[in-house]
């Protein structure tokens, strides 16, 4: 006898494609998706690459928390014509496979690679059996990474690719201004602002720095502490961080540096130091995973990237109450209020730099209260579970529309 009982809807599918889980905002934003959006409604399938071997993993998020990916080997960072051709057919073999309602890429790679796959399959369905196709900008390679043909033909290719997506999703307003107006990759009606979420709870509720987390860096309790958390590579711009760094410490012999994190420019940067004389205030702690000894560690975070999408330093910095010196570029200043939360200074610029980190240096009051402000601030508009809720939101109205047609 047939059971009456009316079956369960079935729940939209999504199919998330990154092209790697390192160490960095996007893997923390797909990997609080992943997590999250069953509870919202979505079966959600992660895709990523591997990493590179001059970068940390992050694939530890998922196995954290027992959530299950697809890894294919062939897709990563890297651009190569064989293996970039592998990726894609594994992705389309993917998608032909799971037919799924909506297939969100992150990252530029990702987002080539996984919207061309969605194109092929929407060309063997109608109406509803489409996928709809969304990418998120985490940050951009618009600019800053390559020559002029080189940021021409990115430009093209991301005006081509947005021409066939359903929704472009950026993680600050002024990326969002990048990507409609200072770019023209996109019209502004198929683009919109969710900013990055992340899980901040045990940086929020830390207790007060102690003397041990300075002393597990090698640093005295009276020491004053400049850290620098991210990838040595040059879109961070680390040589205008030693310069400044140097700079502020000139006369002043408690000044330290702490660098945490690793790349390519690794032993650029330790010549520098070296050349500057400063590298023995200077200490290279690699990739660390307890994060509440890393900022307790630090009176303020320094950043001198050329370009950002949403900082993840500069929350995480801010959310543990330690005040931030940062270039005002990208989405920085949607993160770091000047004079409120932090102090803003132009890009390359290393001396305004050592003023900076002088001031703060020089009042300790000062960085008491922009370090509080920070943590409130942060709190609030960078929280998880708003993330995950916003997105599901998009994906709700996307399908509707869709539906509707």
């Amino acid at each position: 006898m047939a059971d009456s009982r009316s079956a369960e809807p079935r729940r939209p599918k999504v199919v998330r494609v990154i092209a790697r889980l390192n160490v960095g905002g996007p893997a923390r934003h797909v990997t609080i998706l992943h997590e999250g959006l069953p509870s919202e409604g979505f079966e959600s399938i992660l895709v990523h690459g591997t990493h590179g071997a001059d970068e940390a993993s992050f694939e530890r998020l998922l196995a954290d928390r027992g959530l299950r990916a697809v890894q294919l080997p062939s897709l990563g960072r890297r651009i190569t014509a064989a293996g970039d051709l592998t990726a894609f057919w594994a992705l389309l073999q993917l998608v032909f496979r799971e037919q799924p309602d909506i297939i969100h890429t992150h990252t530029a790679k990702a987002g080539t690679l996984g919207r061309l796959a969605g194109v092929v399959f929407n060309l063997t369905r109608l109406g509803r059996r489409k996928s709809l196709l969304v990418h998120t900008f985490h940050g951009h390679v618009l600019e800053g990474y390559f020559g002029p043909v080189g940021n021409a033909a990115v430009r093209l290719a991301e005006r081509s690719l947005a021409i066939v997506s359903d929704a472009i999703l950026t993680i600050s307003p002024s990326q969002r201004d990048d990507i409609v107006r200072r770019f023209r990759v996109a019209p502004e009606g198929k683009v919109a602002v969710i900013p990055l979420g992340l899980d901040l709870d045990e940086l929020l509720h830390a207790p007060a720095p102690t003397p041990e987390l300075r002393e597990h860096y090698g640093f005295a309790a009276g020491d004053f502490v400049v850290g620098f958390v991210g990838r040595l590579a040059p879109i961070k711009d680390l040589p205008t961080l030693v310069h400044g760094f140097a700079a502020f410490a000139a006369g002043r012999p408690r000044a330290r540096l702490l660098i945490v994190g690793d790349g390519q420019q690794r032993a650029e940067i330790e010549a520098l130091l070296r050349r500057l004389g400063v590298d023995r205030s200077a200490r290279f702690a690699g990739w660390q995973q307890d994060l509440r000894g890393v900022y307790g560690a630090m009176d303020v975070l320094a950043l001198t990237s050329r370009n950002e999408g949403t900082p993840v330093a500069v929350i995480e910095a801010l959310a543990s109450g330690v005040p931030v010196v940062a270039t005002s570029v990208g989405g920085v200043a949607d993160v770091v209020r000047h004079e409120e939360t932090g102090l803003l200074i132009a890009s390359g610029d290393s001396g305004a730099l050592a003023s900076a980190l002088a001031c703060l240096e020089a009042e300790p009051a000062l960085r008491y209260r922009l370090g509080a402000r920070g943590r409130a601030e942060v709190a609030e508009r960078f929280a998880h579970t708003r993330l995950v809720r916003d997105v599901a939101a998009c994906y709700r109205e996307l399908l509707d529309r869709r539906n509707a047609r």
